[in-house]
């Protein structure tokens, strides 16, 4: 099947921004000026009709984001914008000085673009968008993101796997090493979709985690473990985390001592090979 439409929108809407260089709502924040009129783009509704015409020519959407970029860096709340209402769309809000073209931060996740290159997908995007971007109603697509499927699953982990370790830190003091490792093999997707509910969520990570903490000694290993656990305890009760197969908790000493063994062991398989 062939995703890529007729005449797409020249290339210079898909070169990046230059980081030497801050756009004029960038330098307005960084002085603290909260001022500038955010576009029509800022408003729910009309952003639910940007991911309706981007859904109708891109096929097999996982996921779908679309923001305002004015309002993302503001912190503010887009149904508060001025103007903003169930017929908030680009046609009742052409471009203007006083009602900007809109700047979108924009990220889809389709199995469409597993054969297409980065810059392919993003044209798939602009020529969903083409109209907006001619007329200016939206003025760019500074933050355009295209991933597959696989590639945004791996990104998310990737993503809970830092605020796991940041939720261990949090609970166990005196942390010298802490590693976790994804080993997710698709046990969770199994025992969500098989009615057993061994799981509670498809995307729960099955994690080999190590903690190196001068706050485990004198501790009993089963302390130490529930002590790791309850720090993780939201997370494996939601079914985020599917299941902690291999969960070691040393102390500094314990943890030398399992460096020194393993690398006792990897130079007696070296010289068996010689």
């Amino acid at each position: 099947m062939t995703l890529a439409p007729a005449g797409p929108p020249q290339p210079q809407q898909l070169q990046p921004q230059s980081h030497g260089q801050k756009r004029p709502a960038d330098a307005a924040i960084a002085h603290g000026d909260t001022s500038i009129t955010a576009s029509w783009a800022s408003c729910p509704h009309a952003q639910d009709e940007i991911r309706k015409q981007i859904r109708s020519h891109i096929p097999h959407i996982e996921h779908l984001e679309v923001e305002d970029v004015h309002v993302h860096d503001l912190g503010g709340d887009a149904s508060t914008s001025p103007g903003c209402s169930a017929t908030s769309s680009r046609s009742s809000s052409p471009s203007s000085s006083a009602n900007p073209g809109a700047r979108l931060r924009v990220e889809v996740v389709s199995a469409a673009f597993e054969s297409l290159k980065p810059v392919d997908r993003q044209r798939l995007v602009h020529a969903a968008l083409r109209e907006e971007l001619a007329s200016g109603a939206i003025h760019a697509l500074p933050e355009l993101t295209t991933l597959t499927p696989s590639q945004w699953y791996g990104r998310e982990a990737k993503r809970r796997i830092r605020r796991f370790e940041d939720r261990v830190r949090e609970a166990v003091p005196g942390v010298e090493h802490l590693d976790l490792v994804d080993l997710t093999d698709g046990h969770a997707v199994q025992g969500f979709y098989d009615g057993s509910r061994r799981s509670l969520d498809p995307r729960g990570l099955e994690l080999k985690v190590t903690v190196v903490s001068t706050a485990f000694e004198g501790m009993k290993p089963l302390a130490r473990q529930q002590l790791v656990q309850d720090a993780l305890g939201p997370e494996i009760l939601s079914g985020a985390i599917h299941a902690l197969p291999h969960l070691r908790t040393w102390t500094p000493s314990q943890y030398r001592a399992a460096l020194a063994k393993e690398g006792g062991a990897k130079a007696a398989v070296g010289c068996a090979k010689l």
